[in-house]
């Protein structure tokens, strides 16, 4: 399953929009209020519809803050008018097949309407059914959603959901589209599975994946960690890591990590145990051959940059047939990734870059397209004042801000050598 695109139509701060997705993974990028939520709002919007179609699973619908607010002058003052309909419109393909549908709220106080999303219902019916009959071929995908609260606002644990709760494939949707997270529902799920293992006395195979999902993300975090094992413990009902460091075999406590490195290694764990519960037929395959659709607010989110920088490969290697929708704000998760994965977001429009991304240097791709100065305004006025004064002859004047440059930055830098080098050529 994987989107190939998403339409927005009076939807936040979007009068129209169409958005083609790579089939792999989607990085958006733009400054803060360019709209790069709101599309993963409208995707999650989108993708509930899917959901819906379940037994026993809600989703969200559009509301009336969803509607796009169209500003007017009145005399003296603005007033901003909803506008509809709102309408969300996706093309997916599902086991090779094309599907579309669209979801719209036609007036304010309004219900969202779903009959432009029948077929896509219809079909979460069919393979309902189908799991009902036992029929295991069917491979249900992942849907996921972590927003930038993900780290520290936790779902409240519902009162039917005990100790004893008993997990059906379906489960594996329960909460998927809420940006917050669910843990306490991950961790019953982790207890369960390993006392089961104890009492048969042998691996669950699901379990196992799960596991080595985290250990695999964990280990690209950590180059110099060996032979890394994630358990979880009974007694503390905690997850323990184990692993080769400098001092032989070492472990901790996973709430013991940074910020980063914990919320990243949840968020993995969260997407291997959904795909476990949604398809345990598949034993230890489970991570390779579960295809499906993730967004991500913010993927960069409390990362070092030298994860910054891998954090999609990594993700991409442990989960090779999920389709992985993120923004961030990182240069550096660019500039390791190839153009045709990023789209640009810019006054409400979206464009695909023009130029090259990946091995270009951060500060290049900070200027070209992100649109940021790497350098203080100072030093960029001084740069832009000293050339203009070497273009008009004016040389007194650069020199003394040459001199300028030359104390602040240093004789050494780029910029102040490629200066003193321009000054040299005009003197001759």
């Amino acid at each position: 399953m994987f989107l190939n695109k998403i339409s927005l139509k009076n939807f936040r701060c979007f009068e129209e929009i169409e958005i083609d997705l790579n089939k792999e993974y989607t990085v958006l990028v733009g400054v803060n209020g360019a709209g790069k939520s709101s599309v993963l709002d409208g995707i999650s919007l989108a993708l509930g519809s899917y959901i819906a179609g379940f037994d026993g699973i809600s989703s969200n619908g559009i509301g009336q803050d969803d509607a796009r607010l169209q500003m007017f002058e009145l005399g003296s003052r603005m007033d901003g008018e909803a506008q509809y309909p709102v309408e969300i419109y996706a093309d997916c393909n599902i086991n090779e097949k094309k599907i579309e549908w669209t979801r719209s709220l036609q007036r304010p106080n309004g219900k969202t309407l779903i009959t432009g999303a029948k077929k896509i219902m219809d079909y979460a019916r069919k393979i309902q059914e189908e799991i009902r009959k036992g029929n295991k071929d069917i491979i249900l995908p992942i849907i996921a959603y972590y927003g930038t609260g993900r780290l520290y606002m936790q779902k409240k644990q519902k009162k039917n959901q005990n100790q004893n709760t008993k997990f059906t494939r379906t489960s594996g949707y329960i909460d998927c589209l809420d940006s917050a997270s669910n843990d306490k529902l991950m961790m019953r799920w982790f207890e369960q599975m390993t006392m089961i293992e104890i009492q048969e006395g042998e691996k669950i195979p699901e379990l196992e994946a799960v596991k080595m999902a985290m250990a695999r993300c964990y280990a690209g975090a950590n180059n110099d960690k060996n032979n890394v094992k994630f358990e979880y413990k009974l007694k503390t009902h905690e997850i323990e890591i184990t692993f080769d460091g400098c001092n032989g075999r070492e472990k901790l406590s996973m709430k013991m990590l940074s910020d980063g490195l914990r919320s990243t290694i949840s968020m993995v764990a969260d997407i291997a145990y959904r795909m476990a519960v949604l398809n345990p037929q598949l034993l230890e395959h489970v991570l390779d051959e579960t295809t499906g659709i993730v967004l991500i607010d913010e993927v960069d989110m409390h990362l070092h940059p030298e994860w910054q920088k891998r954090i999609m490969e990594d993700l991409h290697f442990i989960f090779p047939k999920v389709q992985f929708i993120v923004t961030t704000h990182a240069p550096s998760i660019l500039a390791n990734i190839q153009k045709e994965h990023i789209l640009l977001f810019e006054n409400y429009q979206v464009y695909k870059p023009i130029n090259a991304t990946y091995g270009r240097d951060i500060s290049t791709i900070l200027r070209e397209m992100m649109k940021v100065e790497v350098r203080p305004d100072v030093i960029t006025k001084l740069l832009d004042s000293f050339y203009h004064n070497l273009s008009v002859e004016n040389y007194e004047e650069a020199k003394k801000e040459l001199e300028k440059l030359e104390d602040i930055l240093g004789d050494n830098d780029s910029d102040v050598v490629e200066a003193k080098i321009s000054y040299d050529v005009e003197q001759i």
